[in-house]
C-alpha cells in the first residue's frame, strides 16, 4: 500500500459559481459600448453640426406613428416589416420604419410653411424594421434626415449631395455617389410595363430569386434593387428607365449632374438604382463606400435619398415638391478608420489630476471639484491605482499640465506640477495651486498671441 506523502498542502477546489441564464438581446439589435459608442457620438455630432451650418432647422418627431401614415409609401406594399404596438381600439400603431413620413406629417400638422418656402428640416433618431437580417443591417438603427420642402429646382439635389459628400469627407470615409432618375409617374408606369414584359418572357422568371418571383406582379421596379446574384445578372439585359424619361425629367437630371460636375463631386450614373420606397420620383441617389483604389467596398449604402414631389399631397397637403437625404449612423460609424477622431480635438488647457494612495485620492477628488468650480478644464482617472497609467492617459488626452499627489505631498502640504510637454516638474504649495495654474494659463495665452502676431506681421 503506497504511503501518504506528508507536509503537502491540501488542494482547495473553488466552488463552481452558478450564474442564472442571461437574457440575450433581440436579433437585429446592437449594443454600443466603449470605442463603438465614441464613434457613434463622433458621427452624430458631425451630422448635427453640418445640418446647422447649412441652415436646417432641427425638429423631433415621435417614434410611434399610425400605420396609415406609412401604408401608402411603404417599401413593398406589405406590413410584415413593421413592428406593431398595441394602441387604442381603432388604431394601428407602429414603431416608425422611416423618419421622412413623420417629418412631412409634422410639417403639415404644425403649418411650418406659414413663414414661406422652402423649409429645411433636420431630424435624428431611431427607426425600426423587421426585415431579413444581413451584414450591416439592423432591426433598430439610427438615422439622420435632412428634408427640403418646397424646392423644385435641381439645386436642392446638389445641396443635399454636397452636405453628405462633406460629411463623409470630414470623417475620412471614401464614398461614391450612385445616382439615377426615375422620372415622373407617367415615365415609371410606361417603363414598369416594359420591365414586367421583359421578366415574364420565357425562361427569365424562373431565374429570379424566391422573393422577386413573388413580387413580380406587385412592384416590378423593386426587382432592380435586389442584390441576389441571380437577379443582378438578369437585370443587365433589362431595359433601362433612362430611355423612358420625359423631356422635363431628362432636363432636370442633366442639370443635377452638371451641378455635381461643377462641385467636383465623384458620382456614377447607375441605371438600376431605384431605392426601396414607392414615393420617389426623378432624382434618386445613394452613397456607397469605396476602398483606397476607388473600387466599391461592401453592398450596403451609407446614405441615400431622392425627390418625393407627391408625398406631401399624398399625406393630405397641397402639391409641394420635396427632397430628402437619410444617413445611417451605425453604418457610417462602422467605416470610421481614423481612431484619432474618437478622441476629439485636443484641448490646449487640460489640467490632469493624478494621485497615488487612498488618502491622496480623497484629497485629489476634493482638488478636482475645487478646480472644476473655479473654471479650470480639469480631467482625472480616479478609477486607476497606477500612477504610470494615469500619466499615460493624461498624455493620450494631450493634457498640458499634470498635478500629482502622493503620501509625501499630503504630509508636506504640497503638490507636484508637471509640464507634460517638457517633463519639467516643480513643487507648489497646495493652497497656492490655483494661483500658480492661473499664472501658467496667462503665460500660455501670451505665447499664443505672440505667435499669431509673428505670423501676421513677421
Amino acid at each position: 500500500m503506497p504511503r501518504r506523502k506528508k507536509n503537502l498542502p491540501e488542494t482547495s477546489k473553488k466552488p463552481a459559481v452558478k450564474y442564472e441564464k442571461i437574457s440575450h438581446r433581440l436579433l437585429g439589435m446592437k449594443d454600443l459600448v466603449g470605442t463603438e459608442y465614441l464613434g457613434f457620438d463622433v458621427v452624430m455630432n458631425k451630422v448635427w453640426n453640418l445640418a446647422k451650418l447649412y441652415g436646417f432647422t432641427t425638429i423631433k418627431t415621435p417614434i410611434l406613428e399610425t400605420f396609415d401614415l406609412y401604408k401608402k409609401s411603404t417599401r413593398r406594399n406589405t406590413d410584415r416589416e413593421f413592428y406593431f404596438v398595441e394602441g387604442e381600439k381603432s388604431e394601428r400603431v407602429v414603431l416608425r420604419p422611416e423618419i421622412t413620413q413623420g417629418v412631412i406629417r409634422a410639417y403639415l400638422e404644425n403649418n411650418l410653411a406659414e413663414n414661406g418656402l422652402p423649409v429645411r428640416l433636420f431630424s435624428l433618431g431611431p427607426i425600426f424594421r423587421h426585415e431579413k437580417l444581413q451584414t450591416g443591417r439592423y432591426r433598430e438603427s439610427t438615422q439622420a434626415n435632412l428634408e427640403i420642402i418646397g424646392e423644385k429646382k435641381p439645386l436642392a439635389e446638389a445641396l443635399l449631395i454636397t452636405v453628405a459628400h462633406n460629411f463623409f469627407a470630414e470623417l475620412g470615409i471614401k464614398v461614391q455617389v450612385q445616382i439615377n432618375s426615375l422620372g415622373a409617374s407617367e415615365c415609371r408606369r410606361e417603363y414598369g410595363n416594359k420591365l414586367l414584359a421583359f421578366y415574364k418572357e420565357r425562361g427569365r422568371r424562373s431565374k429570379l430569386c424566391h422573393y422577386c418571383k413573388k413580387n413580380l406582379g406587385k412592384n416590378c421596379l423593386s426587382l432592380l434593387d435586389c442584390r441576389e446574384e441571380c437577379c443582378t445578372k438578369l437585370r443587365e439585359e433589362a431595359p433601362q428607365i433612362a430611355d423612358y424619361l420625359s423631356d422635363e425629367s431628362r432636363e432636370h437630371f442633366a442639370k443635377t449632374l452638371e451641378f455635381l460636375d461643377e462641385l467636383n463631386i465623384n458620382y456614377n450614373f447607375n441605371p438600376y438604382l431605384v431605392r426601396g420606397l414607392n414615393y420617389y420620383n426623378d432624382t434618386v441617389f445613394e452613397f456607397w463606400p469605396i476602398n483606397e483604389e476607388g473600387a466599391l467596398s461592401g453592398k450596403v449604402a451609407l446614405a441615400g435619398g431622392g425627390r418625393y414631389d407627391s408625398l406631401v399631397e399624398t399625406l393630405g397637403g397641397t402639391a409641394t415638391p420635396a427632397i430628402g437625404l437619410a444617413v445611417g449612423i451605425e453604418r457610417t460609424m462602422s467605416r470610421l478608420k481614423d481612431r484619432h477622431l474618437l478622441l476629439g480635438k485636443p484641448e490646449n488647457d487640460v489640467v490632469f489630476v493624478a494621485q497615488l494612495g487612498d488618502q491622496a485620492k480623497l484629497k485629489a477628488m476634493q482638488l478636482f471639484e475645487d478646480l472644476r468650480q473655479a473654471g479650470f478644464n480639469v480631467r482625472q482617472s480616479f478609477a486607476s491605482e497606477s500612477l504610470k497609467m494615469q500619466l499615460e492617459e493624461a498624455t493620450t488626452m494631450q493634457a498640458k499640465t499634470a498635478l500629482i499627489l502622493g503620501k509625501k505631498e499630503i504630509i508636506d502640504g504640497t503638490i507636484l506640477m508637471r509640464d507634460m510637454d517638457s517633463g519639467a516638474q516643480e513643487t507648489v504649495v497646495f493652497k497656492k495651486i490655483k494661483e500658480r495654474l492661473a499664472r501658467k494659463d496667462k503665460l500660455i495665452e501670451k505665447r499664443v498671441i505672440n505667435r499669431k502676431e509673428g505670423g501676421l506681421y513677421g
